[in-house]
């Protein structure tokens, strides 16, 4: 079915606006409601090798979507989820956190063409969940990207181009990370070979800039160029891949030991596979060139691991695996290892409400002294739809 066409614009409008997802109207839009309540202990939360200090962490979380039909086939939406971290011990971690894929967007469709205004946004606060930060639990940083994604989908060829311009500003006790600001660009082509099938090339480029006391180089440069495909290998297996060539170059260098360039090669896989009914799973790999606390960028390859086992009536399970390394020029050039892993347990309490229960762990090894640790986080979330 055409991304673009008419019948896709009234798919995604009736998925969106069915009865019972919305609870309350307001003039012309719909509006749904949910919150949540998390308890979570991390025993280390400053991410030490020694000395290592655990805590206590309360999050109320609210989240709300909107609906704003403007015709029969455009409309506004608006995506947004957040909350605050409230420590036990350490107070001086506590801050307010917006979840990823919050986001204000508005669809056109006008003949073969899906064109997707939007501003998205987010606040980092969880420090374990960048590889590259180590002795820090005090990370908080809003990423906002405003930009535009067009579509023009003419049956056996799908052509994609985007813009984005996003701003990377540290907040609460950032340490001298330096904010900045990157201006990005890509555009793909695809050509259905049969249905299920796609092959095609992608090209992407950026400008970014670094403003801070601790900046290793003022700005660099990004490109990369590549082909990707994707097809339907059965009924029950999915599979997408890319590989290509990147260069990433820092220019305005302030620092000897300063990052070098990043090239070589680029590659990202994904499978998706319906085991039985009883499981399902996912999994990733590949390589790319990332940010970096403190600015710069990391060479990170990375494989995961999820699964969802269906095999406990009324209760949701699943599990998770990961690897990283990475390589990455701060003060000092560094190579680390990261190892992963957690499971989770979910049920429902009533018809609106639900519980879950997760464990996850992370250990770090790097060449360089003082910067390996080990993490176990346990968390308890209640969540309530209205």
């Amino acid at each position: 079915m055409s991304l673009a066409s008419a019948d896709a614009a009234a798919a995604r409008r009736k998925a969106a606006s069915s009865i019972g997802y919305y609870n309350l109207k307001v003039g012309p839009t719909a509006w749904r409601f949910g919150a949540g309540l998390g308890l979570e202990y991390n025993d280390n939360v400053l991410l030490r090798q020694e000395n290592t200090e655990g805590d206590f962490i309360f999050r109320p979380q609210v989240n709300f979507q909107m609906l704003w039909p403007i015709t029969d086939k455009n409309a506004i939406n608006l995506s947004v989820g957040g909350g605050y971290s409230a420590y036990v011990s350490h107070s001086e971690l506590n801050r307010l956190f917006i979840t990823p894929g919050s986001e204000l967007s508005f669809d056109i469709y006008a003949g073969d063409f899906w064109i997707n205004l939007h501003d998205r946004f987010s606040i980092s606060e969880d420090a374990y969940q960048d590889p590259t930060v180590v002795g820090s639990g005090d990370y908080s940083r809003l990423e906002n990207a405003l930009g535009v994604t067009a579509t023009w989908d003419l049956n056996k060829v799908i052509a994609r181009a985007g813009f984005d311009h996003v701003n990377y500003l540290g907040l609460t006790g950032n340490s001298g990370q330096p904010d900045g600001t990157s201006e990005l660009v890509f555009a793909s082509a695809g050509y259905a070979i049969q249905p299920g099938m796609i092959a095609g090339i992608e090209l992407g480029g950026g400008l970014l800039s670094y403003t801070g006391t601790n900046v290793l180089f003022s700005e660099a440069k990004q490109w990369n160029a590549g082909v990707f495909f994707e097809t339907q290998v059965s009924e029950y297996i999915h599979f997408r891949g890319s590989v290509g060539y990147t260069d990433y170059a820092p220019e305005g260098v302030q620092a000897t030991n300063a990052a070098s360039d990043f090239t070589g090669l680029y590659a990202q896989m994904d499978i998706n596979h319906r085991l039985n009914q009883y499981v399902d799973y996912t999994l990733s790999g590949g390589r790319n060139i990332s940010f970096a606390f403190y600015g710069g960028a990391v060479d990170l390859i990375y494989a995961r691991w999820t699964a969802n086992w269906k095999v406990i009536e009324k209760v949701g399970l699943g599990s998770s695996l990961n690897f990283e390394h990475g390589s990455q020029g701060t003060f000092s050039t560094e190579t680390f290892n990261r190892y992963g892993g957690g499971i989770h347990l979910s049920r429902g309490i009533t018809a609106k409400s639900n519980a879950s229960l997760g464990y996850e762990v992370y250990w770090r090894t790097s060449n360089l002294p003082g910067r390996n640790y080990l993490n176990n986080i346990i968390s308890l979330n209640l969540t309530y739809a209205f």
